[in-house]
């Protein structure tokens, strides 16, 4: 996406996404809301983010940030190790 790894860093703290474009914005707290905790996520919130996404970004932008989180916690469990070494989970 040609990010800088400064603005990559960015993303950590919302205050901080100044430099990104108002719909990245919007998606990066739609994804960080659904992460955290789905019910977070108001109709205001879909109200914004219509303003830049049709309903089927929408839907595939919910699939991707659940199915991450899916596969996040289900590798979590089982210890998938995608790091490339043989080296132990640390939990």
């Amino acid at each position: 996406m040609g990010y800088t790894d400064g603005e990559l860093e960015s993303i950590k703290e919302e205050e901080r996404r100044i430099g990104f474009a108002p719909e990245v914005r919007l998606a990066l707290r739609f994804a960080e809301s659904m992460a955290r905790d789905a019910h977070r996520v108001s109709d205001e919130d879909f109200s914004e983010l219509r303003k830049f996404y049709s309903e089927a970004e929408l839907v595939e932008m919910a699939s991707v940030i659940g199915l991450t989180a899916y596969f996040n916690r289900f590798n979590t469990v089982f210890r998938v190790d995608h790091t490339g070494t043989d080296a132990p989970y640390e939990s």
